[in-house]
């Protein structure tokens, strides 16, 4: 079995080679609060609304990349998600909301440091999300790479079974790497959005060994 941080890098690997991107194919939206000092950005009312959809299917597990325009993410500002469980989660009712676990949690870390660490997604979680806002914020690359919060998925790709793929996120993000104090804990965002589109194989990339 692939150890779930080196399938959620090959998969994001795989989805930013896709051919995808390119297309109004879907529909979603991000918005809620974005602070980047080292950029200059203190919104309290962010938004995005979301015109490029990939995603990829790989033993079980679905990667799901949602993007605010088909560049690639060097270039955009975007959201990748890995479900770890594709076919656990499909199970659950629609809009049955599931935790992304991150610990220490994203609050904690704002209130006291690193003391307990950076936060990190842990083996339970059953999805893994980063954050990335490489339009918005080109000269600083930001490590919103582990994002804690809600996903609740109303439809998940299965194959053979539904193509759709459609869900809402409520989620947090901080850059562990500038964190100084609670009033000042450096890159932070707190998002919520949804997504809907159709998984479509031509939209896909070969997975690396």
């Amino acid at each position: 079995m692939i150890h779930w941080h080196k399938q959620a890098i090959i998969l994001f690997i795989a989805l930013v080679f896709a051919i995808a991107c390119q297309g109004s194919d879907g529909e979603g939206q991000i918005h809620g609060v974005l602070k980047i000092p080292s950029c200059g950005i203190d919104d309290d009312h962010f938004h995005h609304n979301l015109n490029a959809f990939a995603a990829d299917y790989f033993q079980n597990t679905l990667s799901i990349r949602i993007q605010s325009s088909g560049r690639v993410p060097t270039f955009s500002d975007g959201l990748f998600l890995v479900i770890r469980d594709a076919r656990a989660m499909s199970g659950f009712p629609p809009g049955t909301k599931h935790l992304v676990e991150v610990s220490p949690e994203i609050a904690a870390f704002k209130d006291h440091g690193s003391g307990a660490g950076y936060p990190a997604t842990t083996p339970e979680s059953p999805a893994r999300v980063s954050f990335y806002l490489n339009e918005t914020c080109p000269e600083n690359r930001l490590a919103f790479t582990d994002g804690g919060g809600i996903l609740a998925m109303d439809s998940v790709y299965i194959p053979g079974e539904t193509r759709r793929i459609k869900g809402y996120f409520e989620l947090e993000f901080i850059d562990p790497r500038h964190w100084e104090d609670p009033e000042n804990p450096g890159p932070y965002a707190q998002i919520e959005g949804d997504f809907d589109f159709k998984y479509n194989p031509r939209k896909t990339a070969t997975t690396f060994p």
